[in-house]
């Protein structure tokens, strides 16, 4: 009797230490997410491994990789090139950060001046913009997320929340919303007619499809297409990266069917513009 309940004890612990090992953990961006959910089951059909996928925000994927409790981290954003050297990684696709409102209010354009106006709170109402709403909200991002921190290197602002900033840095307005993720930003904005916010444009696009009163705005007269992000036409953009640890065989397999062009298919249909590998 305890022979056989040690074997079965051994086989149960065998039997999850498999499992583990066949699960690729994904932590990240939320951006990079859909992407990630959506060519889960094809994957799965003709490879070993099972992928899980949670979001947080790019800095946190990132931690979750450096302490080995996530296989790959979404990253959102431009890779430092201390990161580049650090960790192994890809470039799947490319973003831009659209500047979003309320779909009741006529803005078509904006300017770098005036969008940098609304988020430093040197303007506190739109009407020169064409914005027939005085009751403004600016919607920011938690500083963990990447789509922040696109916006703050295209704008020259910061968010106040981060530490050890210079005496004469450009702030963010300290009543700006500060949402944790895409989809809190999109549903901010359809409930909120005078809700100016940065969001992924892929996302935007998406939402706007399916119904929700939102508009995108141009940026000096660019709107952002999948032909003006691929040009660089459009002036806020980010680069799309997985990043994991250099000696984490485990995800090889994966990352061969990515650059064999696994999930360029979805990237397209998600909205994302697909980068040459």
């Amino acid at each position: 009797m305890k022979t056989t309940l040690f074997i079965l004890l051994l086989s149960i612990s065998l039997q999850a230490e498999t499992t583990s090992s066949d699960i690729i953990r994904f932590s990240g961006g939320t951006t990079i997410q859909p992407i990630i959910e959506k060519i889960a089951v094809p994957y799965e059909q003709t490879n070993k491994e099972s992928l899980y996928v949670e979001g947080g925000g790019s800095e946190v994927g990132l931690q979750k990789v450096m302490n080995h409790s996530s296989d790959i981290a979404m990253i959102a954003r431009n890779l430092s090139e201390e990161e580049k050297s650090r960790f192994a990684y890809m470039t799947i696709a490319i973003d831009a950060v659209a500047v979003i409102h309320h779909k009741s209010q006529p803005i078509k354009n904006l300017t770098k001046k005036e969008l940098i106006g609304f988020y430093d709170g040197s303007i506190t109402e739109c009407q020169n913009s064409g914005c027939e709403c005085s009751n403004l909200i600016i919607i920011s991002r938690k500083i963990d997320r990447a789509t922040l921190a696109t916006f703050e290197k295209y704008s020259g602002l910061k968010s106040p929340k981060r530490k050890n900033l210079p005496p004469d840095a450009k702030l963010i307005r300290g009543d700006a919303w500060e949402a944790e993720s895409n989809i809190n930003t999109l549903l901010w904005v359809a409930g909120l007619k005078g809700a100016i916010a940065i969001v992924s444009h892929a996302e935007a696009i998406r939402y706007e499809q399916m119904g929700y009163p939102i508009r995108i705005s141009e940026i000096e007269n660019v709107y952002p297409s999948p032909e003006t992000i691929k040009d660089g036409t459009y002036p806020i953009q980010n680069d799309l990266n997985l990043v994991w640890n250099k000696d984490n065989l485990k995800v090889e397999r994966f990352i061969g069917w990515v650059k064999s062009g696994g999930m360029d298919s979805s990237i397209t249909e998600l909205g994302f513009v697909v980068v040459e590998r």
